[in-house]
């Protein structure tokens, strides 16, 4: 016999908790134990109920849904959080994972995906909808991509990072060259080669890339 997969639902407007309490009614194996309109209200009731899952608004009264998030990821309940937003941004959606939500739909998403989404969290599982995944996916990309460059930074040599400080400092490449006992030749061979390694497309970019990651 499944068992019953319990809901504490938390929305500032009655209107959107009617709604999903009236679709969940009738579904089997799933039932709604309890209803907030405050973030600080729904929290005590996840503490006292202990349900299988929250359905939570991120923009409410008191803790948003975020901060409710954080309080009950830190506590000794299992509750497993699933946002239902109007916002589908990508900051709030990057917040909301971070904070440790299983599961992120849109409010306008269809019944049947909140269905599956509940029914995914009551095992464990993570649930976004092919929107939300996207974003996600988009945003680990750029991730790597600034992690590789990042790791590249720490490629530049000793001799590099001494002629990248004095470029910073505005020296041109004769002053650099008196400054450490080489040929402007090879000032230029290294200025070269950082650029390159910090795929800095000028003087300007190279400098505030040095900046911007400690490394003058």
């Amino acid at each position: 016999m499944r068992k019953v997969v319990k809901i504490v639902l938390a929305d500032d407007h009655n209107i959107v908790r009617n709604g999903i309490r009236s679709l969940l009614e009738n579904e089997h194996g799933i039932k709604v134990v309890g209803e907030s309109e405050d973030g600080e209200a729904a929290y005590k009731l996840v503490m006292q109920l202990k349900p299988d899952i929250l359905i939570s608004d991120i923009n409410m009264p008191k803790v948003n849904g975020i901060e409710l998030t954080e309080k009950i990821i830190a506590s000794d309940v299992s509750t497993h959080i699933l946002i239902l937003s109007m916002y589908n941004d990508e900051a709030y959606i990057l917040k909301s994972i971070e904070a440790g939500v299983m599961g992120y739909l849109p409010k306008d998403a269809e019944y049947g995906e909140i269905i599956k989404a509940i029914r995914a969290l009551s095992k464990g599982e993570m649930y976004y909808n092919a929107d939300v995944t996207r974003i996600i996916t988009n945003s680990l990309v750029r991730s790597n991509l600034i992690k590789r460059e990042l790791d590249k930074l720490g490629d530049l040599t000793k001799r590099e990072k001494e002629v990248l400080k004095n470029i910073v400092a505005g020296h041109s490449n004769k002053i650099i060259a008196e400054k450490l006992f080489i040929s402007t030749r090879t000032v230029d061979t290294h200025r070269t080669n950082i650029m390159k390694k910090l795929r800095a497309k000028n003087t300007a970019d190279l400098v505030r890339k040095a900046i911007q990651n400690d490394l003058i």
